[in-house]
This record gives structure tokens, sequence and C-alpha cells, in this order.
């Protein structure tokens, strides 16, 4: 679909947040611009008095896709909180904004590439998020277990995905009633939907899709265990209190206090994003359960 005459305008809603409004926005916004060719797209923000800060991740795999199809962008009217926003998560540097030290209370946006560095991935893990203030305490082997965690979100979302990027960014909100730290990760990939139906030979729903791909041990990848990062990720989040969202196609879970909270979405989001928040000034101590010698237990 090529329009030519005059720009693509769409106007971004008043707020932008990681629940079923904020998601349909985003799956909107990538099914309306999917087959755009040499054109020009325009989001306007003059309405728009916030964005969740992570949610950049899913905007840029979006507008990055946008961009590959010969059409330019154009971010317009930013509100001046979001443009804080957006200049301080390193997101605006993409459009040609001038560049500052990223803020403490963001984990810059970042496009890990499918031949990114194993190392590299986890040291930025590691540097933007369990270092900043307030996150919860663990000992280095839970740490390590929790950063290889976080990577096999990525590498499974470039192998089960088939895509080249994806997209990570973080927001740490801590004025909530109760703080918190929300870090996403988008692609463009593959859903969940396809590979899982492909692989069962069923015509299962996104919801559902989602839901086997977060049981124990379930993958569609042949000889191996699979899951193991999500899982322990699920584990975390139980422990504190946290949630982990999965959107996918026209699927929308929510894992929260230990149970799967089903959304519908109007939209459809042609790859996956997951959205990992922690409560912050956490007072427990999170160590693996091999750590632990029965014998100092008293």
């Amino acid at each position: 679909m090529k329009i030519t005459d005059k720009p693509y305008v769409i106007k971004v809603p008043i707020r932008v947040r990681g629940n079923t409004l904020g998601y349909d926005f985003i799956s909107n916004l990538a099914l309306d611009t999917y087959l755009l060719e040499d054109s020009s797209v325009i989001l306007d923000f003059s309405d728009t008095k916030w964005f969740d800060g992570n949610l950049c991740s899913a905007l840029g795999t979006i507008l990055d896709d946008v961009k590959a199809r010969r059409n330019t962008v154009f971010l317009r009217n930013l509100q001046r909180h979001v443009h804080q926003a957006f200049t301080k998560n390193k997101f605006l540097d993409t459009f040609g904004d001038i560049p500052i030290s990223e803020d403490s209370l963001t984990i810059p946006y970042k496009k890990i590439g499918i031949n990114e560095n194993e190392q590299e991935a986890k040291d930025f893990f590691n540097d933007q998020l369990f270092n900043k203030p307030d996150m919860p305490l663990m000992s280095n082997e839970a740490r390590k277990r929790v950063l290889v965690a976080l990577f096999e979100v990525c590498v499974n979302a470039l192998t089960h995905g088939e895509c080249e990027n994806v997209y990570v960014c973080g927001q740490i909100f801590p004025n909530k009633e109760i703080p918190e730290v929300s870090v996403t990760f988008s692609d463009m990939g593959r859903t969940i939907g396809a590979n899982v139906n492909a692989f069962l030979k069923a015509d299962l729903s996104g919801n559902k899709t989602i839901l086997w791909a977060l049981e124990d041990g379930n993958t569609t990848k042949v000889n191996t265990t699979g899951g193991i990062g999500l899982k322990l990720l699920q584990s975390l989040v139980v422990l504190n209190h946290g949630s982990l969202q999965i959107v996918s196609g026209d699927g929308f879970v929510e894992f929260l206090d230990g149970y799967n909270k089903e959304y519908e979405l109007d939209g459809y989001f042609p790859g996956t994003i997951v959205t990992i928040k922690l409560r912050l000034k956490d007072s427990n101590f999170y160590v693996l359960s091999s750590e632990i010698d029965i014998n100092d237990i008293f």
C-alpha cells in the first residue's frame, strides 16, 4: 500500500500504559502501518500526557519495521513530560535528538541483535537494571541466573520469532503507591500463536498458546527442555509480588500473584511483547534453593 499524496497521521492516545488500552493502541499501530511503503508517517502526540517509558521498546520495534519499507517517520507535538522521558531513555536518539546522559530512572532503549555477544547483553542488564537504586537484592548466583533468564527471553525471540533484533527498554516508577521497575522486550517476529499451533498442529487462541508456552517444560524447540528462563522469572515475580505480561498476536496474558489472567485485545500485534514488573524496596533477599545449606537452618 502506497500513500504518496499526504502523510499518514496517527493520533497517540492521552495515556499509553501497559494495559489493554495501551496494548490495543500499539497493536493497531503495527497493523495500520504494516503495509505502508514509500510514505510519510506522523505520530501526533499533541494529546498525549503519559507514555510508559518501557513501552518505547514496542514503539521502536514498529517504527523500525515501518522505516525498513522506505517510509519516513516523524514524532510531532511531544508534550514536555513525554519528550523528557523519550530523551532520558535514549529513544529519541534514533530520531536525531540531541543525546544526553541516561537518567537513573531508565533502562535505556536498546536493540539486541541476533549476533549480540551474550556477555555484553548480560552486562547491560546487570548495569542498567540490577545496579539501579532500590532493586531487589539477591545473591551473586541468583543474579547470574536471572541475567541468563533475561538473555533467554531475547534468544527465544530471535530463534522462535525468526527476527533480527529484540528491542529492550525500561522505566523505574518511584512515585507509584508501590514503586516498581518495568522492563519490556519486543520483537516483530513470528507470534507465539503461530509457533505453538504449528508445533502442536492445533488452532488454539492467542491466549491459550501463551498459556501453553508458560507451562513448565513446554517448548517448540525439538530435543531440548524449554521455558527455563520464563519459569525462573515467574518464580521471581511471585516472590516479589511483581508481574509478567505477554502480548502476542491477539493474546494478552498477565502472570500476577501466582495466577494467569487473560485479557481480550481489540488489536493484533504481529510479534511478541514481554513486560516484567518488579517491586522496588523489597525486603526479601533472593537466593537459589541450591545455595541453601540445610545444616544452617535452625
